[in-house]
C-alpha cells in the first residue's frame, strides 16, 4: 500500500472496497470530475499567487490535470483508497515525478473540495430543472389561451360543483408553479456560495483570497462559515423538499387531467394511450398513471436524504452525507422526466367542447346562484335560501327537468312551504342556471373570462422576469 497518511497501514477492507468505496468513486468520477478539476485549477492559481509554486510548475500541473479523464483515473485501494481526492493526486504525481512542487496541496481537505463539488453539481442540475418548470408553465399559458370561454364543470368531494373553465383550472397550476420557480430562485442564492477554502471544518492556514476562488467558480460570494459550508446540507434538503411539493402538486394535477378523460371532456392521442389485453372496447392512459406513481419517488428520495441527516451532529458526518445525497441525482432525472412527461400531455390535450357544455348544461350549477338571488332580491335568509333551493332541484330530479326547464311554479310552491312568497319569471330563471350566468363571477381571481384573461396577461409577464434572471445565472 502507497501510505497516504501515516494512521493507517491497509488498505481499505474489500468488501468495503468492493460496496461503498467503488461505487462511490465511479459516481464521483462520473458527475463530478469535472468540478474537481476546475477547482484545482483555480487553487493552483492561488498557490502560485501565494508564491507557493511558480510559474512553470502551475503550467505543468494544470496541464497533467486536463488530461484526466474517466479513462484513466480509476478505483485502486492500494494506491488511492479509491478516493478520487486522492486519485488526482496520486496522477499528477506519477506524470511529474521528481518535478512535482513539495508544497502542492499543502493546507487543503477533502471536506469543502467534496462539499464543493456538491454544490456546483446541485447547482447546475437546478438550472436545469428550473427551465423544465419554466417550459411547463409556457405550456399551460399556451393551453389557457385556447379555452378560456369553454365551461367544464368544476368538481369538490369529486361531484359537480361550479363551473370553471380549463383556462382557468390551468391558471391556478400555473400560480403554483410560478410559486415553485421563486422557491427555486431562492434557493439557487442561498447555495450559490462557494465552501472552497473552508478546510476540514475551521478554515485554513494560509490567506486563500475565498472571494477570488468563488468569483472564478461561478460563486457570487464564499459561503460564511467554514463549518457551515462543509457540514450544511441545507441547500440539498431545501432542493429535494421543493421537488417533493412539486409531486404532490403534479399529482393531484394528474388526478384531475384522469377525471376529465373519464368524463370524457378531454381526450389523448394514440400515440399517448394504451389497450387492453382483453377488452377492445377500452382505450387506456398509462402516460397519467406513470406520472402519478413517479410522485411518489420524489417524495421518498426527499424522505431519504432528511433521514440520513436526522440525529448526525452538525460537525458533522461525510459519509453519512454521501448515503443521504446518493440519489439526488436520481431525483433530478425522475422529476425532469415527470415534468416533460407533463408538458406532453398539455400540448396534445384535445377539448370535447360538446360534452363539457352539455354536462355544464344539465346539471344544477345555479344553485348557489339563486341562493343568492332570493337572499339579495327576496329578503330570505342566506340559510333558509339554501334550504328553499337544495329542495327546489330535489324536486326537479324527481321530475325528471333539466335546469333549463326549472319554472316558476316548483319554486313558488317550495318557498311557500318555507313561509315565503317568491315569484321570478322562467326566463331569469333559465338566466341565474346559464353557464355563462355561472362563468361571469365579479371577485378578483375568479372564473370571468376576462378576469382569467387578465391573470394569464400578467403570469406570463412575471415568467418572463423570471426568465430574465434565470438567463443570467446561466450565463
Amino acid at each position: 500500500m502507497i501510505h497516504l497518511t501515516g494512521r493507517i497501514t491497509q488498505e481499505p477492507n474489500d468488501f468495503v472496497n468492493t460496496y461503498i468505496l467503488e461505487p462511490h468513486f465511479n459516481y464521483e468520477v462520473e458527475n463530478l470530475m469535472n468540478y474537481y478539476i476546475k477547482m484545482e485549477l483555480v487553487m493552483n492559481r492561488e498557490y502560485e499567487r501565494l508564491g507557493l509554486i511558480n510559474t512553470e510548475e502551475r503550467t505543468k500541473i494544470d496541464q497533467a490535470l486536463t488530461t484526466l479523464d474517466s479513462s484513466i483515473i480509476k478505483a485502486n485501494p492500494l494506491e488511492n483508497m479509491s478516493d478520487i481526492s486522492f486519485a488526482i493526486e496520486k496522477y499528477v504525481e506519477k506524470i511529474l515525478g521528481d518535478e512535482l512542487p513539495v508544497k502542492w496541496h499543502s493546507d487543503r481537505s477533502r471536506n469543502d473540495i467534496q462539499s464543493c463539488a456538491q454544490i456546483m453539481l446541485l447547482r447546475d442540475q437546478l438550472l436545469n430543472l428550473e427551465s423544465q418548470v419554466s417550459e411547463l408553465i409556457k405550456s399551460l399559458i399556451d393551453k389557457s389561451c385556447d379555452s378560456v370561454n369553454m365551461p367544464i364543470p368544476g368538481r369538490t368531494h369529486f361531484q359537480p360543483a361550479q363551473i370553471i373553465t380549463p383556462a382557468f383550472y390551468f391558471l391556478s397550476i400555473v400560480e403554483e408553479l410560478t410559486h415553485i420557480r421563486n422557491l427555486l430562485s431562492n434557493s439557487y442564492d442561498y447555495i450559490n456560495q462557494c465552501p472552497l477554502g473552508s478546510g476540514a471544518m475551521a478554515g485554513l492556514e494560509y490567506e486563500w483570497d475565498r472571494k477570488w476562488i468563488a468569483n472564478e467558480l461561478g460563486f457570487i460570494k464564499p459561503k460564511n462559515t467554514a463549518l457551515s459550508s462543509i457540514a450544511s446540507k441545507q441547500g440539498h434538503l431545501e432542493i429535494a423538499a421543493i421537488q417533493a411539493n412539486l409531486g404532490v402538486l403534479i399529482s393531484r394535477f394528474a388526478t384531475d387531467l384522469i377525471d376529465w378523460l373519464i368524463n370524457s371532456y378531454i381526450d389523448l392521442p394514440d400515440e399517448l394511450s394504451g389497450i387492453s389485453s382483453a377488452m377492445p372496447q377500452k382505450k387506456n392512459y398509462p402516460i397519467l398513471e406513470r406520472i402519478r406513481g413517479q410522485n411518489s419517488h420524489m417524495i421518498s428520495f426527499y424522505n431519504g436524504l432528511t433521514l440520513s441527516q436526522k440525529n448526525t451532529p452538525f460537525t458533522n458526518l461525510i459519509e453519512t452525507s454521501k448515503e443521504g445525497s446518493k440519489y439526488i441525482l436520481e431525483l433530478f432525472k425522475t422529476t425532469n422526466v415527470n415534468l416533460s412527461l407533463l408538458k406532453i400531455v398539455i400540448e396534445n390535450i384535445d377539448f370535447n367542447e360538446d360534452k363539457m357544455l352539455e354536462d355544464c348544461s344539465n346539471e344544477f350549477f345555479g344553485g348557489f346562484t339563486l341562493a343568492n338571488y332570493l337572499s339579495k332580491e327576496c329578503g330570505i335568509p342566506n340559510r333558509k335560501a339554501q334550504s328553499i333551493v337544495g329542495e327546489v332541484i330535489r324536486t326537479a330530479i324527481e321530475n325528471h327537468l333539466t335546469p333549463m326547464n326549472l319554472n316558476s311554479k316548483i319554486i313558488r310552491e317550495v318557498s311557500d312551504k318555507h313561509g315565503f312568497s317568491v315569484y321570478i319569471e322562467d326566463h331569469l330563471i333559465q338566466n341565474l342556471f346559464s353557464t355563462k350566468q355561472n362563468l361571469n363571477k365579479q371577485t378578483l381571481g375568479s372564473t370571468s373570462p376576462c378576469s382569467v384573461k387578465s391573470m394569464l396577461r400578467d403570469y406570463k409577464i412575471i415568467n418572463e422576469e423570471f426568465d430574465e434572471v434565470w438567463g443570467s445565472r446561466n450565463n
